[in-house]
C-alpha cells in the first residue's frame, strides 16, 4: 500500500505520530529506515482542562493549540536529521465514542491461480461494510440510548488472513482458492470525526491512518502475532481506560470506557482539599514514591475510593468482548495510570476466575516502549508506560508500508 510514494535511495519517509490524549498531547517525529521506525523528536504538552473529556474533543481551538506546541517541541530535538516538519501523520483515537466491529469472512475464489491484489480486498470490504455498519449502530444505541447517532467509518483493517488454511501476514500477492479474512471496522460519531478533521486541517497534516489506540498497541508488542501469544492489554490514560484482547496471536476485540487517571486526581483534590493541578503533581509524586508515609497513606485512601468503580469498568469491558470463550491468563498494563500501585494490586486480588471464564487468575505485567517491535528511539526519552501509545501508533505506519496490515479508509 503506497503511503509515501516511491523514494530514491537514501531519501527518508518522515511522519508524525500524534497521540491526542485527555491529559497530554504527545508527538513523535519519525523516519523509516531499514524496516525500523526511527524516532528523532519527542514533544509532550499538557492539555487545558476544558480541551478533552473522556477521550472526546470538547474545545477544538484548545486542542489545536496544544498539538501545535507539542509538534514544535518535538521538532526542536530533531536537529539535522529532518529538515522540516512532516506533513503526514498517524493519529490515535480512543474512548467510549469509538466502536469496533469484527467480521470474519470466508470465500472461495473463482480463479485461484490469480494473485490477490488491493482491488480484490477492497471489493470484499465494500461487500461486508453494510453488515459492520448495522452492528456499529447497535453498539452506539446501547451505549448512548439513542438510535439517531450519525456515525462515520474511520477505517477497516484486515487483521488476519488464511489462504487454503495457511496463515499469512498479508493476502496481497498470494494465490489460492479458500480465503478467510478477519476484518476490524472502526466507527465514531460524525461530530467527533468532523472535529478531528478540523484539527488536522488546521495543523496542515494529512492522515496516513487514524488508528484505534488499543488496537495499535495490540498489534505492535513484540511477539504479539505469534500463535503462542495471549494477553489482555489495558491502557489507562487520563480520561479513558482502553482494553484489548489478543488470543493465539490474533487480535480479537477492544472496549473502552471513560474513566482514567483524571478521575483519581479529582478524588485526591477533593479529599485533600487542593486544586486539581496540585493534586496531579501530588499523584505523580506518590506514584514515584516521593512522598512521606503520612501523605502516602492519605493518597492511597483517596485512590482506593474509586478503585471498585474502575475495576467494574474493566469487568464490563471484558464481558462485552465478542466471541471470547476463555480469557488470556496475562494482563499487560500501560498508560500513565498504570503507575499507581493500587491499580496493579486490585487487578491481582480481583477474583477473575470466579467471575469470568479464566482458567486461572491472570498474571499482571507492564508494557514499556522497549517492548514495541521495530522501534529505534534516538531521543532516549521514551521509557515510561505512558509512552507506549505514541510509539505503537508509529509502529502501525511501518506495518502499512510493508503491507503487513491492510487498512482502508
Amino acid at each position: 500500500m503506497a503511503i509515501f510514494g516511491k523514494k530514491s535511495k537514501g531519501e527518508t519517509n518522515n511522519f508524525i505520530s500524534l497521540d491526542i490524549g485527555t491529559e497530554f498531547v504527545k508527538t513523535l517525529i519519525c523516519d523509516i529506515k531499514d524496516d525500523n521506525v526511527i524516532i528523532y523528536g519527542y514533544g509532550k504538552v499538557r492539555q487545558p482542562l476544558n480541551a478533552m473529556r473522556g477521550g472526546v474533543v470538547t474545545n477544538i481551538k484548545s486542542v489545536i493549540s496544544t498539538c501545535q506546541k507539542s509538534i514544535d517541541l518535538a521538532m526542536e530535538e530533531v536537529g539535522e536529521n529532518i529538515e522540516k516538519t512532516p506533513d503526514k501523520v498517524v493519529v490515535g483515537i480512543a474512548g467510549e465514542l469509538v466502536k469496533g466491529v469484527g467480521i470474519k469472512i470466508n470465500y472461495e475464489r473463482e480463479n485461484p491461480e490469480d494473485k490477490i491484489d488491493d482491488a480484490e480486498i477492497k471489493s470484499i470490504l465494500e461487500k461486508v461494510h453494510e453488515t459492520a455498519y448495522d452492528e456499529a449502530i447497535k453498539k452506539f444505541t446501547l451505549s448512548t440510548g439513542s438510535d439517531k447517532t450519525q456515525i462515520k467509518l474511520i477505517n477497516a483493517t484486515v487483521t488476519d488472513t488464511y489462504i487454503d488454511d495457511y496463515k499469512v501476514s498479508t493476502p496481497i500477492g498470494f494465490q489460492g482458492k479458500k480465503v478467510t479474512l478477519n476484518i476490524y471496522f472502526v466507527y465514531t460519531p460524525l461530530i467527533f470525526a468532523g472535529a478531528l478533521d478540523d484539527i488536522l486541517k488546521e495543523l496542515k497534516l494529512t492522515p496516513i491512518v487514524i488508528a484505534v489506540q488499543p488496537f495499535a498497541i495490540a498489534r505492535s508488542v513484540k511477539g504479539a502475532r505469534d500463535i503462542s501469544f495471549d494477553a489482555i492489554i489495558i491502557d489507562i490514560g487520563g480520561g479513558t481506560s482502553d482494553v484489548a484482547i489478543v488470543s493465539q496471536g490474533t487480535f480479537q476485540d477492544t472496549q473502552m470506557f471513560a474513566m482514567g487517571g483524571r478521575s483519581f486526581t479529582k478524588r485526591i483534590a477533593s479529599d485533600v482539599g487542593i486544586s486539581y493541578e496540585d493534586a496531579e503533581k501530588l499523584k505523580i509524586e506518590y506514584a514515584e514514591n516521593e512522598l512521606d508515609k503520612a501523605k502516602s497513606l492519605q493518597l492511597r485512601d483517596a485512590i482506593k475510593k474509586d478503585l471498585d468503580l474502575w475495576i467494574s469498568g474493566i469487568e464490563i469491558a471484558l464481558e462485552e468482548m465478542e466471541n471470547i470463550k476463555v480469557y488470556p491468563d496475562q494482563i499487560l498494563l500501560c498508560g500513565g495510570g498504570s503507575k499507581l500501585t493500587e491499580i496493579r494490586t486490585k487487578l491481582v486480588e480481583y477474583p477473575w476466575s470466579v467471575i469470568l471464564p479464566f482458567h486461572r487468575n491472570p498474571k499482571i505485567n507492564f508494557l514499556s516502549p522497549e517492548k514495541i517491535d521495530g522501534i529505534i528511539d534516538k531521543t532516549l526519552k521514551l521509557t515510561k508506560p505512558e509512552d507506549v501509545t505514541p510509539v505503537s501508533l508509529a509502529r502501525i505506519v511501518l506495518d502499512i508500508i510493508k503491507d503487513d496490515v491492510i487498512i482502508a479508509i
